[in-house]
């Protein structure tokens, strides 16, 4: 069976949420001296925890989209809530030419521009893969930027418009209860959601 694949509505916004990128380390603790190495693995990606309290109508309108995902089987397209569009000035009319690695390249700016973006701000680089800046980005005197991201890049950037407005991740859920939910007897129902990000075969 193919796997659904959804997007979440924007109108669904959690009462709270957390959204971030989680490493993949390895720690080794020396028994004879207590010294600590950590060594950093690769498979860094992101992970949402969503709580949401709704009505009677968005509640089935939840169950629905819960349902056709079938738990883990299924895909959704996750959006940020607290970065649904950029800090940064965006001044000009920024493209996005490639990447490699924690990179991006950036044209388009007007030249010598500061702040076109801002630490936190978060770019889609192909359909259900986004990056965030970390670290604030000035022009240069060409219009264009070598912009550091975290994770690393995984898959061919979509080269065009510089998209920085609802980047959205491609995510499962985490196990198969999602759909448990509690409902007083106002017919408000109480939903507690974990997602991570769905990475690429390699």
């Amino acid at each position: 069976m193919t796997e659904a694949t959804v997007i979440w509505p924007l109108d669904l916004r959690p009462v709270s949420q957390a959204f971030f990128i989680r490493t993949n380390t390895i720690r080794f603790e020396s028994p004879l001296t207590g010294h600590v190495q950590v060594q950093e693995r690769d498979g860094a990606r992101w992970v949402t925890q969503l709580q949401l309290m709704r009505g009677d109508r968005d509640s089935r309108r939840i169950d629905a989209l819960l349902a056709a995902l079938e738990g883990p089987v299924g895909y959704v397209h996750m959006p940020d809530f607290r970065r649904l569009k950029a800090k940064g000035s965006l001044a000009g009319s920024p493209q996005l030419d490639g990447g490699t690695g924690n990179t991006l390249s950036l044209s388009g700016f007007t030249p010598s521009a500061t702040g076109v973006l801002l630490a936190g701000d978060l770019i889609q680089t192909s359909e259900g893969r986004t990056h965030m800046v970390v670290q604030n980005i000035d022009a240069d005197g060409s219009g264009e930027a070598s912009v550091p991201v975290a994770p690393r890049l995984r898959d061919p950037v979509e080269v065009g418009d510089l998209i920085t407005d609802n980047c959205r991740v491609l995510m499962r859920l985490i196990d198969d209860d999602a759909g448990s939910n509690l409902t007083d007897n106002r017919l408000r129902s109480s939903f507690q959601l974990q997602l991570i990000e769905v990475l690429p075969q390699e």
